[in-house]
């Protein structure tokens, strides 16, 4: 790293007037978002109404028009918007407004709650002519990029897509997940799938990425400790391919949204269960299921079936942690609740539960009648109504949820009913064995 450095000083004011001229860039294509809590906010105010002393505000000296020079801020700019907002001006001005300080100050004014317009002239100009300390750095970008990284390894650490940001900021696969990020900020938050905390740490372009990267790999979970970083640094994705698995990510968005309109009451709204739910439904239309063709029949019984599935997951879950026994019958959600649980990011956890819940939608999106299949509510009266849970094919015990298939006794394709009284439990292989025969073999 060939950095040079020099150290010296700026007064509140004259980085108010940078900021006003261009010459300050709070907002470098390396930079984060805004994370500071409104109480970060406060304690720098009242640290700065102390005299206490803040850390060095490094900039990245460049030249910009007619020779002026242009800083872009390396670190500090959390500090630097702060004290901006309080003064009611700088980026977050409009959006979030000017914040008050309670803290006393050496003033006659008894008052400890303080906004920038209740403060007494002398304390603003004392706070205008605070002088902050300055590192202006030259070098190459990819050196003041890798002093950026190192800088955020203490305090507010970044996070693994701040990170990437830095380090790809010119990458377009990170700059198409970034506007699919942005468009979809109020669809995140009104669906309770990101919080705005996780938000402004970048977690929904981390999303986005990862859907992003899986569509781009015929669908293909990723590992995302590994893989995310590689597949980014080795640029090969072209632009066709990009905007093809833009178009496919949206579409899939939409589609689990109009399956689970009520989604933020199901546990599919945590980022891992929702990442392997939108990859799902992306797979299932690539292999032409009828994922996307409006059928609300067919969206209902899906939504139906996922939310019954996910409620027994949470069940599972508060009898594992009341040390209970998990019944047979709940095997498979408890298969599902430790993929959660266990290295969620690994590729394998994510294939297993992409695969069990593909068991769960399993021919409700494929083309035929959809009055065939049975409601959740059949298949759960027919399981807990049969006491030894006998395939009605080969006559063994079916001993796991997940090798449940419901059948028609009378086939459907011959004028049989899809209900109760037509129906009978088998092992799902039974069941394919079995096929329009009228009659089971162990009948």
């Amino acid at each position: 790293m060939t950095l040079r450095t020099k150290h010296g000083t700026a007064t509140i004011s004259q980085f108010v007037d940078w900021y006003r001229s261009g010459a300050l860039n709070l907002e470098p294509a390396f930079q984060r978002n805004s994370v500071w809590s409104t109480r970060d906010r406060q304690l720098l105010i009242a640290s700065i109404l102390h005299g206490i002393p803040l850390p060095s505000i490094y900039l990245y000296k460049q030249v910009g028009r007619a020779g002026r020079p242009v800083y872009d801020v390396i670190d500090g700019k959390q500090r630097l918007e702060s004290i901006l907002l309080f003064m009611g001006k700088g980026p977050l001005a409009q959006d979030e407004g000017p914040f008050t300080v309670h803290e006393s100050i050496p003033d006659d004014d008894p008052s400890d709650h303080w906004s920038w317009r209740e403060l007494p002239k002398a304390v603003k100009a004392r706070i205008q002519a605070t002088e902050l300390p300055t590192i202006e750095v030259e070098g190459d970008l990819s050196d003041v990029i890798n002093l950026f990284v190192r800088i955020n390894a203490t305090g507010k650490k970044l996070t693994a897509q701040e990170r990437r940001h830095a380090n790809f900021h010119h990458s377009a696969t990170l700059k198409t997940a970034h506007r699919l990020a942005d468009e979809h900020v109020s669809t995140f938050q009104q669906h309770n799938l990101l919080s705005r905390a996780q938000i402004q740490r970048m977690k929904h372009v981390e999303l986005f990425t990862e859907l992003l990267l899986s569509a781009v790999n015929a669908g293909q979970p990723l590992n995302k400790k590994r893989q995310i970083d590689e597949l980014i640094a080795g640029g090969s994705i072209d632009e066709h391919r990009l905007a093809t698995a833009a178009t496919a990510v949206k579409t899939a968005i939409a589609n689990t949204l109009t399956v689970l309109p009520n989604i933020k009451s199901t546990r599919f709204h945590r980022s891992s269960d929702f990442y392997s739910l939108v990859l799902l439904l992306l797979r299932l239309r690539d292999q032409g299921a009828l994922v996307n063709n409006h059928n609300s029949a067919r969206q209902r019984l899906a939504g139906q079936l996922l939310t019954d599935f996910g409620a027994g997951v949470d069940e599972v879950q508060d009898l594992i942690q009341r040390g209970k026994p998990v019944p047979a019958a709940k095997t498979e959600h408890r298969d599902y609740l430790f993929t959660v649980r266990e290295g969620t990011d690994s590729a394998r956890q994510r294939h297993a539960r992409e695969a069990i819940l593909r068991k769960v939608v399993d021919g409700v999106f494929q083309e035929g009648d959809l009055n065939r299949v049975f409601s959740p509510t059949q298949r759960r009266i027919l399981w807990n109504a049969s006491a030894k849970k006998r395939c009605s094919w080969c006559l063994k015990p079916i001993e796991r949820w997940e090798e449940l298939a419901i059948d028609h006794v009378h086939p459907y394709v011959r004028g049989g009913k899809t209900t109760l009284a037509n129906a009978d439990i088998l092992h799902r292989c039974c069941n394919r064995e079995k096929g329009a025969k009228t009659s089971a073999r162990g009948h």
